[in-house]
């Protein structure tokens, strides 16, 4: 006797969305608060715009390195579908994952020169610690002008956003939690967000994107080939892809903030 297996069997109760089924299929996650969540996620960036702008979209729900790892757009278990590949200390619970600061990091497996425009790039971390240090959120970067960054906030109480450049954008942050973008919309013009707030707004030329995978919870550098200066903060959501219209970074905001309350862990 045969039988077939419903690809759908983790769908969410009067969720019609394919790609959020296909997620919660893939991740193997049938808890109704989560699934609810993913579905109005979905349905959400769908019809603000946001969804069309991502190549890799992380939740970060589930509680494991499991289910942290698939990306929402591309629910497969391959490097081509910009899984993440965790290494190091993490600890991965309900509010997502976190870094120890010390040898932790994620390999999106995503390379801007493959996969991102050099005039439209954007990439978010949502962080859930407040904490001061000289270390990076996320990124890639070659000297001297190839760099992506996010510094949520230094000692010096600064975030930093750099896309495309070798530029040490700063700008006064005191608070390290909130949704922060780097965002490039032209060969010209780079912002930073934190939260709704546009806090980074310069004319920088881009110059170069880096060869080389972007990472979570560190910086992807050439110089060292591999991670440097690790973040110890939490990670609940994150995104890589086109630059966003001012509208869409504070409807990609507004999307992740309920659905982080939603999941009871927003900051």
């Amino acid at each position: 006797m045969s039988f077939i297996v419903n690809p759908y069997v983790y769908a969410v109760a009067g969720c019609a969305d394919a790609d959020a089924n296909a997620f919660l299929s893939a991740t193997g996650i049938t808890d109704p608060t989560i699934s609810g969540a993913i579905c109005t996620l979905v349905t959400s960036m769908k019809a603000n715009g946001t969804w069309a702008k991502c190549n890799a979209i992380y939740p970060m729900v589930g509680g494991t390195a499991t289910t942290h790892m698939y990306n929402l757009k591309n629910p497969s278990n391959t490097n081509a579908a910009f899984r993440l590949g965790f290494v190091g200390g993490w600890t991965h619970s309900a509010n997502g994952a976190l870094p120890n600061g010390t040898n932790a990091y994620a390999d999106t497996f995503l390379n801007p020169t493959t996969t991102l425009s050099i005039n439209s790039s954007h990439i978010s971390y949502y962080v859930r610690t407040n904490i001061a240090e000289n270390r990076y959120d996320m990124g890639a970067g070659a000297d001297p002008s190839a760099y992506i960054i996010i510094q949520s906030r230094s000692t010096l109480g600064n975030a930093r956003f750099i896309v495309y450049t070798g530029d040490l954008n700063d700008v006064a942050n005191s608070d390290s939690r909130g949704l922060f973008i780097s965002n490039r919309t032209s060969s010209t013009v780079i912002n930073g967000f934190k939260n709704t707030s546009k806090i980074l707004n310069l004319t920088q030329t881009a110059i170069a994107r880096p060869n080389r995978s972007i990472f979570l919870g560190a910086l992807n550098f050439q110089g060292t080939n591999g991670p440097v200066l690790f973040s110890s903060k939490q990670c609940a959501f994150s995104t890589i892809g086109s630059g966003l219209t001012d509208a869409e970074a504070t409807n990609l905001y507004n999307t992740i903030q309920t659905f982080q309350t939603t999941l009871g862990r927003q900051v």
